[in-house]
């Protein structure tokens, strides 16, 4: 059985390590990315004089709502009845939810792909006058911009707010060895959650001896999102699979 490697950055709660522990999937938790606090003096100004005209704020991952929440209770700012909020996933939508458990929350049904397309097209069956809206984005300090797009282009007044930022982080010693003992050993999956993950763990491996960086492209590689998996293909990688993150545990068990 091979080892599943996790390279997202923590804390996350997704119930994945639990499913595959559960499982007696051998396991490795390496993240490729920190992330941390990221206070924007100017902009949290502007946010204090205008949370009231926000009508929903859209949140693009759990570190987006931790960093938020946290921000907003030492702004003294609280979340109103009537603000709704939007989430890519089930995951975000939770830590929404347990964050400001009256919230109203939009998210993509349970099976389908936790992305920013399927969230525009829920978002679009609920809401007709876009032009009326005013739309708060948090978001890490780097990120696709395809909902202000969207948002703008439909007529709404779009901040963004990027309240938290994402690091490239570096492997020790022990944890570098304790992958290629992995990978000689049992071989890997790969659990990757962005573009930038993948690229920091490349970095981390850049040392590889060729035989080794042969032997890392043909293990398999399981990512949320059609552009991460377009991303690791364009790397070298041969085996790459999506799947949605509620279903992330039974495939990564699977490819195990």
């Amino acid at each position: 059985m091979r080892t599943v490697v996790l390279t997202r950055p923590q804390p996350v709660h997704d119930g994945v390590s639990s499913f595959l522990s559960q499982r007696h999937v051998p396991l490795l938790s390496l993240p490729t990315l920190h992330v941390g606090l990221r206070i924007h003096p100017e902009f949290e100004s502007h946010l204090q004089h205008n949370w009231n005209a926000y009508h929903g704020v859209m949140f693009v991952s759990q570190h987006a709502v931790q960093f938020a929440a946290q921000r907003l209770q030492a702004l003294n700012l609280n979340w109103r009845t009537e603000l709704w909020a939007a989430a890519v996933g089930q995951t975000t939508a939770v830590s929404v939810q347990r964050a400001w458990p009256h919230a109203q929350v939009i998210c993509p049904a349970v099976n389908e792909m936790p992305d920013s397309e399927r969230l525009w097209s829920t978002l679009q069956s609920q809401t007709a006058d876009w032009a009326s809206q005013r739309v708060l984005i948090v978001r890490a300090q780097n990120g696709r911009d395809a909902f202000l797009n969207w948002l703008r282009g439909a007529g709404a007044t779009v901040d963004v707010w990027s309240c938290y930022q994402r690091e490239n982080l570096s492997w020790s010693e022990l944890q570098y060895h304790a992958f290629v003992s992995a990978l000689h050993q049992t071989g890997v999956v790969l659990s990757i959650t962005s573009q930038e993950g993948l690229n920091s763990l490349l970095n981390n491996l850049q040392h590889l001896n060729e035989r080794d960086k042969h032997t890392l492209l043909q293990q398999p590689v399981l990512t949320l999102h059609p552009s991460i998996a377009t991303h690791a293909r364009k790397c070298g990688f041969v085996s790459v699979h999506v799947a949605p993150i509620a279903e992330l545990g039974a495939h990564l068990a699977q490819l195990a």
